[in-house]
């Protein structure tokens, strides 16, 4: 991308919906310009239940970034995640006839492995490692002396109908989509360090409705699993536990939940908003451990699913040497030393601070997705080669192309 050229993305989670709008730097890297966010009604573990509910929440977050940056959006990349997302690992293979590999045979390589499969959409194919004559090779085969080339490629699919809904909720917000990521690749784009990338790594995404397990070797998407809880199956428990507001436990979550009981906790007195037979509020003390002893429960049994799909995975727990968190989840205070104690590996928590202090603006680890999601805007020319590719940015025809189209001809 050229310096200058504006990205707007638009991250639609099961608990808010969030804008950014960056520019492109000379420098080859991106300054975000403006963040616009809000609660996100009408999606549920990722997919859309009430459009009209959604769309009010695209609306809000984006005129929030736009007033923040001080510019309008026409077009903006998208988001996509859910227990509905599916990998699958193909190989694919083309015979080059004896001459040097161009970008073109990429090309062909890439797209030549992917089958049309009913009700479902292509959104990455994702080169993992290529091979020349049955011998591994670099990532990045072109100019290369090749008779056969082959790859093992990472394939993720979507329903089309839940891709259909995430383009029409955006075009009632007079929004084109430039390009679909999947959530937990993007999250995965954000947080993994450059200087690590010989690593392979494992990110689990602790969102709202879902839990992602994202498999990267040596800093290449190569398979994903979801587990279907999330923060808010904690927010409802503590609602429930306390009989609270489902408002006042999220707050009472974020300010002073922990995902273990400590010993200081029965000491520590936190003010609790209970509400009475009448309606009315008042302010009760209780121990923090009453709040945490709530929370322990649900986060063990995440990590107790999260550790089942690894472990049941073609990559298995031996395939990383670390585990990185990130998500609104992941800010959960003792998140990442549970995380250790269960899996017995180095954990890092990279901190949205860091961005914070780069732009200029207040984001939190649950904005991971959305700064990903520029990131991969910066490198979606790089077709082939790149660490992604949207089927639909080369099929003239494809699902994406056609449901715009039929939009702006019947909406």
């Amino acid at each position: 991308m050229k310096a200058g050229q504006i990205i707007a993305v638009v991250d639609i989670g099961s608990t808010k919906v969030c804008c950014c709008i960056a520019s492109v730097s000379e420098d080859g890297h991106f300054n975000i310009l403006g963040v616009g966010y809000c609660a996100c009604f009408g999606v549920k573990h990722g997919m859309i239940i009430n459009m009209d509910l959604v769309c009010k929440s695209i609306a809000r977050a984006v005129e929030g970034a736009e007033k923040s940056a001080n510019l309008r959006i026409k077009s903006v990349y998208v988001n996509i995640s859910g227990k509905f997302v599916k990998s699958e690992l193909i190989n694919s293979e083309i015979d080059i006839g004896g001459r040097i590999v161009k970008h073109e045979d990429v090309e062909k390589l890439v797209y030549k492995g992917i089958t049309k499969r009913p009700g479902l959409e292509v959104i990455h194919s994702i080169p993992i490692f290529f091979e020349m004559d049955s011998m591994a090779c670099t990532m990045d085969p072109v100019g290369m002396f090749a008779n056969v080339l082959s790859a093992s490629i990472n394939v993720i699919t979507v329903p089309k109908v839940q891709l259909n809904n995430i383009v029409i909720s955006l075009s009632r917000c007079h929004l084109d989509v430039l390009g679909v990521v999947y959530g937990g690749y993007a999250s995965g784009l954000c947080v993994l360090n450059e200087d690590t990338t010989n690593d392979n790594q494992i990110v689990i995404d602790f969102g709202g409705g879902v839990t992602t397990i994202n498999f990267f070797f040596k800093g290449v998407f190569c398979g994903l699993d979801i587990v279907p809880i999330g923060g808010q199956n904690i927010t409802k428990d503590i609602s429930y536990g306390i009989s609270v507001s489902r408002s006042n436990a999220e707050r009472l979550k974020t300010l002073h939940g922990a995902a273990f009981e400590s010993l200081d906790d029965k000491k520590d007195m936190i003010l609790v908003p209970m509400q009475e037979e009448d309606n009315t509020i008042s302010l009760q003390q209780m121990p923090k451990s009453d709040l945490n002893v709530i929370i322990q429960p649900r986060v063990e049994e995440i990590l107790k699913l999260v550790k089942e799909k690894i472990n049941n995975s073609v990559f298995k727990s031996d395939f990383s040497r670390r585990f990185v968190i990130t998500g609104g989840g992941s800010m959960l205070t003792g998140m990442r030393e549970f995380v250790f104690q269960n899996f017995k590996k180095p954990v890092e928590m990279k901190k949205m601070e860091d961005f914070s202090e780069s732009f200029g603006v207040q984001i939190g680890n649950d904005f991971a997705t959305a700064i990903g999601m520029i990131k991969f805007a910066m490198l979606s020319d790089n077709i082939g080669l790149g660490p992604q590719n949207n089927s639909e940015q080369k099929e003239k025809n494809g699902l994406l192309k056609k449901t715009i189209n039929w939009i702006e001809n019947n909406l």
